[in-house]
């Protein structure tokens, strides 16, 4: 696959592939941009600012999706100008990985031939297939985070409860608050993707340019992936209901055992509280067995509501 040496401005430079059939520009230079106007007439300057545009020569598509940085994940946001003898894709300065997989399968399978609709069409194709990876990741995630929630409900009801805090609980509800919240935009992403596809089959028909793709077939792949992010989605719901069910009962056990032991002492309490006071007669204290009465009732009324308690079934 031939790449001619980039053209660099101040942020960014310009990268011919493909005997010059793609433009990728990478970064938003101002100057860069004026210069691709007058060059192919492609006016990108405000393609952002509507999504879906046909300027004529050019069919331009803007298009927002997940892409992986590293260990995060980020919103990408690309610009797809196609026109009869050339496509230009306006991408981050630090690139897009999306489109570097659309170029790695056109160059394996031999399409250097591809008309500009069919390059765009390949990196629509290319973000959908990114998108579906990472709602897999996201799946495997779910069933890893399942199992542990799991086991927390089953140590509930062990000796094992200790194993697990407030805090363990926390930790994981709001690892599936990011989940979800990835996953919406990522269901937002494919409803924008799938719309540029619609847009595009729709703002080049009647055209008389070179087009071999198959915009329907990319039309269905691209919603196809809607179903998965929906069933990831409802797995992370359910997820956050059952660890929520699992906080509560964990706290509940918490608040339970304070009750038991305040109830435990509750009469000693009141005893020491009563024999504490500075009474000028108070017959009992001059009793010879005033000290071991005191603690035998001390313990008689300790033990009376720990015995109710345990025969109600609220140490369960």
């Amino acid at each position: 696959m031939t790449m001619t040496p980039p053209h660099v401005a101040r942020s960014g430079h310009v990268e011919s592939m493909l005997g010059g059939r793609w433009q990728r520009v990478l970064g938003g230079d101002p100057q860069l941009l004026e210069r691709l106007r007058e060059d192919t007439g492609a006016d990108l300057r405000e393609a952002a600012a509507t999504p879906f545009r046909d300027g004529g020569a050019f069919v331009t598509l803007a298009v927002t999706f997940v892409d992986r940085d590293a260990n995060a994940y980020r919103e990408t946001s690309i610009v797809i100008a196609v026109g009869r003898d050339v496509v230009i894709t306006l991408e981050p300065l630090t690139g897009c990985a999306p489109i570097d997989l659309a170029l790695a399968r056109m160059d394996r399978d031999g399409r250097e031939g591809d008309s500009p609709i069919e390059i765009a069409a390949s990196i629509l194709e290319s973000i959908a297939d990114t998108t579906d990876e990472l709602v897999t990741n996201l799946s495997m995630s779910s069933e890893r985070m399942m199992t542990q929630t799991s086991a927390i409900l089953r140590s509930l009801e062990t000796k094992k409860a200790r194993e697990f805090g407030v805090s363990d609980v926390t930790t994981t509800q709001q690892e599936l608050t990011d989940m979800e919240e990835l996953l919406s935009h990522c269901m937002e992403s494919q409803l924008v993707l799938a719309e540029a596809a619609r847009h595009l089959r729709t703002l080049t028909r009647g055209r008389d340019w070179d087009n071999r793709a198959d915009l329907a077939r990319l039309i269905e792949d691209i919603e196809a992936i809607e179903p998965h992010i929906d069933f990831v989605h409802d797995r992370v719901r359910l997820l956050q209901q059952t660890n929520n069910l699992a906080l509560n009962v964990k706290q509940n056990q918490i608040i339970k055992v304070f009750s038991v032991v305040t109830a435990v002492f509750l009469p000693v309490m009141l005893l020491s509280t009563y024999y504490s006071m500075n009474f000028e007669l108070m017959p009992i204290l001059s009793w010879t067995y005033a000290e071991p009465m005191i603690i035998v009732l001390s313990f008689v009324f300790a033990m009376l509501p720990l015995i109710y308690v345990r025969r109600r079934g609220w140490l369960r």
